[in-house]
């Protein structure tokens, strides 16, 4: 091993090029950046072709490997290192570069050595950054010795910033400063033991690859598709002699405003934008550029209709400065009044670009009708067919029940309709009540897993039961709103207790938090409200005893392990859950878990939170992704801090590329109110290709290349699996509401909305689907409207709102 230092690294370099190691001298953990060799080998993977540094090139039509050549190693001064490739059609060359500023330089060259012209099809190189998930319920390991990575690609200024689990700086920036990377893809190590009944059923290491040659080869099917990225996959031709380099600097960062500060130094444009609006709102871009650098233009490029053209508009004129004492900035608000994915290229006086991908939502109002109208129309059995009335795809799995809990509340925040609620209630009494309990005992519950039944299909079910219980008893059929009620209040109490269960494990999940805390609350106080004394006594005691079980394990960040070793699903809903019970001081300790899990991107859709096992790369799960949003924005509520909540409104919006039918940079196009309950965000996926950007649900594993996959999956239907509650959650938040705080610099800012002055103080303009709520939490001040009404816009001025605007 070589070994080169500076004052802020230190690198270890293995024989043949590639870095074993990455350390940070300021770091206390002392994490290893880079997937550690010792780990791979002691957990039984493979894939020692995927150090960090190994490449892999098409030339013409052959493949050539790093990991079968012998490379020539110049180490100099222990603080720079020139590692060269030599092949008989393709030259390769590193430089490692570390000096004195706080950085490291990964230079890369490529070269024709020959006396004839080559193509160069594909050239990539492993960016094994330490995305794991560590086999062990080492929850500290993993929150310090592994990072999610959010990529920022498109023209000439990719980054990414790899963010430390814990959320604790030192995090890792690497800034490109040379060429254009064309692709950032994924490749997937995992074990699966799904029938083993461990938790979890898989675990894995990412192992990201940079393309810095791309033709589309890749991708597959998938780059027909992507009219967003599919301009950069292309060949090159390289004369005898001709050389491309690129390169990239390595640097620490304290968070996410660090990260797009420090861009800056290394000539990248500081942009903030609203990654997804709605065409009741306007687009919002701001952009402060690197010294002595202008901007010469900026297009709009969009598609409008499946299968059309490539639109282009020039909004350079829309860019006025804004100056200020601290910086000078361009900014530019539109209305874009047609829905649909959009790309921004901003080209700079230097002949660089660079790119901004967002999204224009239909009303989401309308969305949710839409949603709504397909499930009734789509997804319920008849009497006759096997399990009545039961909501489709069929599954033992709770999960599947979110779709019930979304009609029925889709139908609480507007004008009911009969049918929809009628459909649902059918279902719930005669599928729910039947299908997971013996003779429909909510004190019984079925062993639908062969031995074992799961205690979170129990949440979905009490969900759905709860909010029968508050519809008006006219749009009931087969039960009373009070009968409803008393029904959720059972099967959470069952639910809750561990006394009722005879199995080590059922007891053990007993008290595991679950989607159950979107309803607790409230079920306990119309339990007493409406007088059920012996119910509201004894969920409130379970309740009590579960939250002290949470406050106990928090220091020990117990609530971040679930059925998967640690999980976003698992400190995400304890945070909440924490916040619920007003424990401040115990949320605030996973807090920073959910912000360090939540992505931050030029491109709306990786804003997602980080999770990775659905798709074997990282990507957006509609339930978990919307129920990690949901309990940012709770917990912003109960501790202030913006992060989350920002944070958590990206994440949402991302989640609605799951249900967005005017996406069309995916080759699984929906229809109005369908759906897809995956979206795999990297391209290429290597695993599976097929499914590079594009949405998917089980079904697709019926074709993986994993036996045990292919064989659990081979009578799945469907695309939408396991969705329904992040809708959930959006309405109980982000559907109702919309925020103001005073930004660092003094500034009000708006997130669900957007911001207008006027003559006296501002209007605020709500994109919630239900606008019934504005906050602005750090004065105490709200502004909630009347029974029935929805307010789209209010003003605000001297420290109060008033309602601008009042639409039925």
């Amino acid at each position: 091993m070589k070994r080169l230092r500076n004052d802020t690294f230190e690198i270890c370099l293995s024989p043949h090029g590639t870095v074993e190691s990455i350390l940070l001298t300021d770091d206390p953990e002392k994490m290893n950046w880079v997937i550690d060799a010792q780990y791979v080998k002691d957990a039984g993977y493979g894939n020692q072709d995927k150090r960090f540094g190994h490449w892999s090139a098409k030339i013409n039509d052959e493949m050539i490997e790093s990991i079968n050549l012998q490379p020539h190693m110049e180490v100099m001064d222990n603080q720079s290192a020139i590692v060269t490739f030599l092949h008989d059609t393709f030259k390769v060359q590193y430089e490692y570069l570390l000096n004195f500023n706080g950085e490291w330089t990964w230079t890369i060259r490529c070269s024709n050595p020959t006396n004839d012209s080559i193509v160069v099809k594909g050239f990539h190189s492993w960016f094994s950054l330490a995305y794991i998930m560590f086999r062990d319920h080492d929850v500290l390991r993993n929150m310090n010795h592994s990072c999610a990575v959010f990529p920022h690609l498109g023209g000439d200024f990719s980054k990414f910033a790899a963010m430390r689990r814990s959320n604790e700086a030192p995090h890792l920036a690497i800034y490109s400063t040379g060429e254009r990377v064309s692709a950032f893809g994924t490749y997937c190590s995992y074990v699966n033991r799904f029938l083993e009944q461990v938790s979890p059923s898989l675990d894995g290491i990412l192992y990201h690859r940079l393309s810095f040659v791309e033709d589309g080869s890749s991708m597959e099917q998938s780059a027909d598709s992507d009219w967003i990225y599919g301009g950069d996959y292309s060949s090159i031709t390289l004369e005898p002699g001709d050389e491309r380099t690129w390169s990239f600097v390595f640097t620490p960062f304290k968070h996410q405003e660090d990260f797009y500060k420090k861009a800056k130094k290394y000539g990248h444009p500081h942009w903030t934008y609203s990654p997804v609006t709605t065409t009741e709102g306007k687009f919002f871009a701001e952009v402060i550029l690197p010294e002595n650098d202008s901007l010469l233009g900026v297009k709009l490029l969009s598609v409008r209709e499946e299968g059309g053209t490539v639109e282009e508009i020039d909004i350079s004129n829309e860019f006025h400065m804004i100056s200020d004492e601290k910086s000078k900035r361009l900014r530019a608000v539109l209305p874009l009044r047609s829905a649909g994915e959009i790309k921004i290229v901003a080209i700079l006086d230097n002949g660089k670009y660079d790119v901004l991908v967002g999204n224009v939502l239909e009303p989401i109002h309308k969305i949710l009708e839409e949603r709504a109208v397909w499930l009734c129309n789509h997804s319920f059995n008849t009497f006759q067919e096997t399990r009545p009335y039961a909501c489709l795809p069929l599954s033992n799995q709770g999960e599947s029940l979110g779709k019930l809990s979304f009609i029925l509340m889709k139908n609480l925040l507007s004008a009911p309709m009969p049918e929809q609620i009628s459909k649902v209630e059918r279902s719930a009494f005669h599928d729910l009540k039947h299908h997971w309990f013996e003779d429909g005992d909510f004190m019984n519950p079925k062993p639908l897993y062969g031995s074992f039944y799961r205690m979170y299909d129990f949440d979905y079910i009490g969900h759905v039961f709860y909010l029968l219980s508050q519809f008006d008893e006219s749009h009931l059929h087969y039960g009373k709103p009070e009968t409803y009620l008393c029904w959720a209040a059972e099967v959470m109490c069952m639910r809750l207790d561990p006394d009722c269960h005879q199995h080590k494990r059922e007891k053990e999940e007993a008290g595991l938090v679950g989607v159950f805390i979107l309803y607790i609350g409230d079920l306990l106080q119309h339990l007493k409200r409406r007088g059920f004394v012996n119910w509201y006594e004894k969920l409130d005691k379970l309740w009590t005893a579960f939250v002290k079980s949470l406050k106990q394990g928090s220091q020990g960040y117990q609530g971040a392990v679930t059925e998967h070793f640690y999980d976003n699903a698992g400190f995400g809903l304890t945070c909440e859950a924490l916040c619920i019970a007003e424990l401040t001081d115990e949320a605030k300790l996973y807090a920073p878990l959910i912000i360090a899990n939540i992505g931050f991107s030029n491109d709306y859709r990786a804003n997602a939170p980080d999770r990775w096992w659905e798709a074997l790369s990282f990507m957006t799960h509609s339930l978990w992704g919307g129920l990690v949003a949901g309990a940012a924005r709770a917990t912003y509520e109960t501790i202030g801090d913006t992060q989350l909540l920002e944070a958590g409104y990206r994440a949402a919006m991302a989640v609605f590329n799951c249900y967005d039918w005017n996406v069309y940079s995916t080759t699984r196009k929906l229809k109005p109110g369908e759906a897809a309950s995956t979206y795999s965000i990297a391209a290429p996926n290597l695993n599976m290709p097929e499914i590079s950007r594009n949405r998917f649900g089980q079904s697709i594993f019926k074709k993986s290349s994993d036996p045990l996959f292919s064989s659990l999956f081979s009578t799945i239907e469907g695309d939408d699996w396991d969705m329904g509650e992040e809708l959930v959650a959006y309405m109980l938040g982000f559907g109702s509401t919309t925020y103001l705080y005073t930004d660092e610099e003094g500034g009000l800012s708006c997130v669900n909305g957007f911001i207008e002055p006027r003559e006296k103080g501002w209007e605020i303009t709500s994109y919630a689907a239900y606008p019934t709520k504005y906050v602005m939490r750090e004065k105490g001040l709200a502004f909630v409207s009347k029974a029935g009404e929805l307010v789209r816009s209010v003003l605000f001025m001297d420290d109060t709102f008033e309602s601008a605007k009042v639409n039925r």
